[in-house]
């Protein structure tokens, strides 16, 4: 039975750990903004189950909790950051805010972002592109997890993409990973030790496998089309930034005694500059409504635009609290009790 966490306090507590590693006050808040927006959205996999591992990274170096990151804009619309192996989520954050000043003057900015790590939920950086009426496409690789439709190897990661719509009301945000499912969904199995459908992945030997712990490959979304997809955001977020593509970037959970080398690649749109922003809010709006009025094979059934049932969730998360399970719960407490943290929210 799992555990509800008041949403408040467990963004107070994962502040604490981070800074208790050494992370600066304000990103250390930027972190636990990302990390429990995504477990108030009801993606689980890309929250605080992820601050263990960050912390254990932070702990040995590979990642930096206080970079020299590096800004360059070579272009008028592009932008170049070099994370100095940071916590993604602070670059990542910072290149978007910088962006987004950028994108206002000239009408779209392009980000190269190399020399980062995991940046959590890639919709996450959505909001404040939408929030300052602008569109946004937000890009990343990971290590390698997908195999290749005829392959027995994982050959490019899961790499998600993002894209995000100002509306009257809460953004339209697609947001998915190029995998059947998130990879993330593996690691919360991981923490609570169970079993996975045998569809997701395969193990060393190219064989299905419902051990989360014996995964070494995933298979894409939609066969070759989802394949060639990843393998296009591959590029995008590895030619651009010079960074590693592939089967040669550093596995997150595996290569633990170097930093990940991630590539990111976002782009800004601003609408405004080609219709004017009200009326586009007003014909987004107009398309979601006639998309909840289509008829439904049942009359239970409710259409929802991407990014509703997210936004349903943290209305629901934020009053009721967030689901912790046994297993990651009892890590958490573990983590604060090793750093000497308060995890009074946990009990």
């Amino acid at each position: 039975m799992p555990t509800s966490v008041d949403h408040k306090a467990l963004d107070r507590y994962v502040r604490a750990v981070l800074e208790a590693v050494g992370v600066p006050a304000d990103d250390a808040a930027v972190v636990a903004d990302c990390l429990v927006y995504a477990n108030l959205s009801g993606v689980d996999s890309h929250g605080v189950v992820r601050l263990p591992h960050y912390v254990r990274r932070l702990t040995n170096g590979t990642i930096k909790a206080n970079p020299g990151i590096v800004f360059d804009q070579p272009k008028a619309a592009a932008m170049r950051v070099d994370g100095d192996d940071g916590l993604g989520h602070v670059v990542t954050a910072q290149a978007v805010k910088r962006g987004i000043e950028v994108c206002r003057n000239v009408g779209t900015v392009t980000i190269a972002i190399g020399n980062s790590g995991h940046f959590g939920m890639a919709g996450y950086y959505l909001r404040e592109i939408t929030r300052a009426g602008f569109v946004g496409m937000v890009t990343t690789n990971t290590d390698a997890m997908i195999v290749p439709p005829g392959a027995r190897r994982a050959f490019i990661g899961t790499n998600p993409l993002a894209y995000g719509f100002p509306t009257g009301g809460e953004p339209f945000v697609v947001d998915f990973a190029t995998t059947l499912v998130a990879y993330g969904k593996v690691a919360l199995a991981r923490a609570e030790n169970q079993s996975i459908p045998d569809d997701w992945g395969v193990d060393e030997e190219g064989e299905p496998t419902t051990d989360p712990h014996r995964i070494r490959g995933m298979h894409p979304v939609g066969g070759h089309k989802g394949a060639g997809l990843a393998m296009a955001i591959d590029l995008f977020c590895s030619m651009f930034t010079g960074m590693p593509f592939g089967p040669h970037v550093n596995r997150m959970y595996l290569d633990m005694d170097a930093p990940r080398k991630l590539g990111h690649f976002i782009t800004l749109w601003d609408v405004d500059t080609f219709i004017p922003l009200d009326e586009v809010r007003r014909r987004i709006d107009q398309f979601i409504a006639e998309l909840h009025a289509l008829p439904t094979r049942t009359e239970d059934t409710r259409l929802f635009f991407p990014g509703e049932p997210e936004a349903l969730r943290r209305a629901e998360r934020g009053e009721h609290g967030i689901p912790i399970e046994r297993g990651l719960l009892a890590e958490l407490r573990e983590l604060a009790d090793q750093l000497n943290v308060d995890a009074s929210a946990l009990r």
